[in-house]
């Protein structure tokens, strides 16, 4: 049930991936339409989410609801699912940002319930 909702990311124009992953950075599912190494991004979205959680509690800004990491090929969006697990969502730079956000919020229970 996880891989076809993540699938549902994959129709979105521009999207090249969908990755749900533990907080200790190994990947729990993913589904992906281009070249992108998934094991390294769960490695590494663990840890940027870690990083900007804590920046986000030193600065007392409360809890962090999503992510998005501008850069010249795309941006990607991180989102914590769960204490133990978050998303990351991989686009190309033609992407409508705001339609993945929408997706994301809406389908957000969906995702955790199918873990």
């Amino acid at each position: 049930m996880l891989k076809q909702i993540l699938g549902e990311f994959l129709k979105l124009d521009g999207v090249t991936a969908a990755v749900v992953a533990g907080r200790d950075g190994f990947v729990i599912e993913s589904v992906v339409a281009g070249d992108v190494d998934v094991e390294a991004l769960g490695a590494m979205a663990s840890t940027g989410m870690g990083t900007s959680e804590a920046m986000s509690n030193e600065l007392g800004k409360g809890e962090m609801h999503q992510m998005i990491v501008e850069l010249e090929n795309g941006p990607i969006l991180l989102s914590p699912l769960s204490e133990d697990e978050l998303i990351a969502i991989v686009a190309d730079a033609n992407v409508n940002v705001g339609r993945i956000r929408y997706e994301l919020k809406k389908n957000k229970d969906r995702i955790i319930a199918a873990l």
